[in-house]
């Protein structure tokens, strides 16, 4: 099969399948419609795929439980690029149906490794296409129409962002979930599959740890005076590995959030014990 056959066959679809892809697509337009520090995207996210899951196990069956547990957990990427994401999912959990019934095994842990893996380098992608580029040249246009005074320029301005968003958004739903497809059928049957979940889930980790190191910061500001030598608790954390402290604080909190506490716990305990530190002086 050519590439022009092998696309033509990836955009063709039949009725049902355009009906899934275009409520996958309009649901994926609420993506930030709820999101929160513990899950980001998380909530919203198992929100879109919870008609798709209910067709596919049956509404109030266990194995629909099982999924949307699944898919409730941490979720953040590019709303843009979600659509990918989302397809692919969608065709991961309708082979893992089919599977079942015929009595066969499907790595269920592959679906939310693959996600894992996905969420950070499309949203890369989508921040650096949407603010990088989309919005400089949709503002780069804009302005110099308006400063002419040209009605054209606030219009042009919401075409160039949102044309080309709704299109990404259309064809990476269709991608992933086409593709997906395609992609799942020649991975188990070339017995790929399994290597593939593994590189994903540490990929998957590998996010983690970078969003952990990027985001998680906490340094210490006590000092004080021994024999005319200043004694600086920072440097000696520095000292022993960089970013030791954000480190402990993130293993302390998975350790704790592992045992099913609530997380709201964790938000009120460290928010306490950052006052009391700083009053302390020991951080600030």
């Amino acid at each position: 099969m050519t590439s022009n056959e092998t696309n033509n066959s990836l955009m063709k679809m039949n009725k049902e399948e355009r009906k899934k892809v275009s409520k996958m697509f309009w649901r994926n337009q609420f993506l930030m419609f709820c999101t929160s520090y513990t899950k980001q995207q998380g909530i919203t996210y198992g929100w879109l795929l919870a008609p798709f899951l209910e067709k596919i196990y049956g509404k109030d069956s266990d194995e629909f439980y099982d999924a949307m547990y699944r898919h409730l957990d941490f979720f953040n990427t590019a709303p843009a690029m979600n659509g990918m994401i989302g397809g692919l999912v969608v065709s991961m959990e309708e082979e893992n149906k089919a599977m079942k019934d015929q009595g066969e095994e499907f790595d269920e842990t592959s679906i939310s490794a693959i996600k894992t893996a996905l969420m950070g380098p499309l949203a890369g992608i989508g921040d650096a296409l949407y603010l990088s580029v989309l919005r400089v040249i949709a503002t780069g246009v804009a302005i110099g129409l308006s400063q002419q005074g040209s009605i054209l320029g606030p219009i042009l301005f919401l075409l160039i962002v949102n044309v080309p968003n709704m299109l990404i958004r259309w064809y990476t739903t269709v991608i992933g979930y086409k593709g997906g497809g395609q992609f799942i059928n020649t991975a188990m049957k070339s017995g790929t599959f399994q290597a593939i979940t593994k590189g994903c889930t540490v990929l998957g980790l590998i996010m983690t740890g970078a969003m952990t190191a990027q985001f998680v910061t906490f340094k210490t500001t006590f000092t004080a005076d021994f024999a005319n030598t200043t004694f600086d608790l920072q440097q000696v954390f520095d000292s022993i590995m960089p970013g030791l402290l954000p480190l402990s604080i993130t293993m302390i909190c998975f350790a704790y959030l592992r045992k099913h506490n609530k997380p709201v716990t964790v938000l009120v305990a460290m928010f306490v014990i950052s006052i009391l530190l700083t009053l302390l002086g020991v951080a600030g």
